[in-house]
């Protein structure tokens, strides 16, 4: 085994709920046999989270057989959002290797070593999102797969989902990091920065997370409405991959594929498309984005 620091994951953490636990034993129980370190990015001014959290990272630590990295918990509560709390996360990362996922799903035994294999043959991977072992019962066949066999596309375009993907810290940098001003989509902007960029986006499908959906319809529809805004903030200030305008796109369906489509499948998708039609109208006024671009605050998730 090496000595020397090989990659960083890095976790972002909204507020400090049981599910922490669950992924830190997760994670203390990695098959990895390389030198790593855990960064974790708290995204949140409450006094009793610090306390919480150091009490959670205790356990992690003392985990029998675990591997035992290196913890540091940073401070990112000055701006109450997921994107900003992985950059101020892969900002502290001392690794050249960075990992990325969330508080609330569970990591495979194998899923970090996967994302190192994956790394030496490019230079960023997205991982396969498990959403059976963490699923709602009722709420199964509520959503298109995550990652269908490969990295999802948005507009035929692939992107990495921040829950689970890796990334050499010089390719992160020069794409600059998540765009904070994006109510949602921060990661199709950035794996599209990096397309730009030549960058390929692999796909490693042993690198799996256990992927933990929210709870209820409503919370699911509120939660693509804003996807849908976001969508919209994505396409009118960053264009399509390729470099051409994302106008002509602005109101074209995805054409995600869903097989045996039934009644919370259309909500679903209506709440997407009038989160897109609220976000083009918002992006068309003038002067609009100061007052649109505040990403509403996560809870431990980091997806929120």
């Amino acid at each position: 085994m090496s000595d020397s620091l090989e990659i960083s994951v890095v976790m972002p953490c909204g507020s400090v709920e049981p599910e922490l636990d669950d992924q830190l034993e997760a994670l203390a129980r990695q098959s990895f046999d390389g030198v790593w370190e855990l960064v974790i990015s708290l995204n949140t001014a409450a006094p009793d989270a610090r306390r919480a959290l150091d009490r959670a990272i205790e356990k992690f630590t003392a985990t029998p057989g675990g591997a035992a990295p290196s913890v540091s918990v940073i401070d990112s509560s000055t701006i109450q959002s997921a994107a900003h709390a992985r950059n101020e996360g892969a900002a502290a990362a001392k690794a050249p290797l960075i990992a990325f996922c969330d508080s609330d799903d569970i990591a495979d035994r194998q899923w970090l070593s996967a994302i190192v294999r994956g790394l030496e043959v490019d230079a960023a991977v997205g991982g396969h999102l498990d959403e059976e072992q963490l699923a709602v019962p009722g709420q199964e066949n509520w959503r298109p797969p995550a990652t269908p066999g490969a990295n999802p596309t948005f507009m035929d375009h692939p992107y990495l989902v921040s829950a689970n993907m890796g990334i050499r810290a010089e390719a992160f940098r020069s794409a600059g990091g998540f765009d904070e001003e994006l109510v949602r989509g921060e990661d199709i902007a950035f794996s599209w920065s990096l397309l730009r960029r030549g960058v390929t986006l692999g796909f490693c499908p042993d690198a799996i997370m256990h992927y933990r959906h929210r709870r209820g319809l409503k919370s699911m529809l509120v939660q693509h409405y804003l996807y849908g805004r976001g969508m919209s903030q994505l396409l009118a200030r960053h264009g399509l991959p390729d470099g051409s305008s994302g106008n002509a796109a602005m109101l074209r369906a995805n054409g995600q594929r869903i097989e045996n489509m039934n009644a919370v499948h259309i909500a679903r998708k209506g709440a997407i498309g009038f989160g897109r039609l609220v976000g083009l109208v918002q992006e068309k006024l003038p002067k609009r984005h100061a007052k649109t671009t505040a990403a509403p605050q996560f809870s431990n998730t980091g997806k929120r």
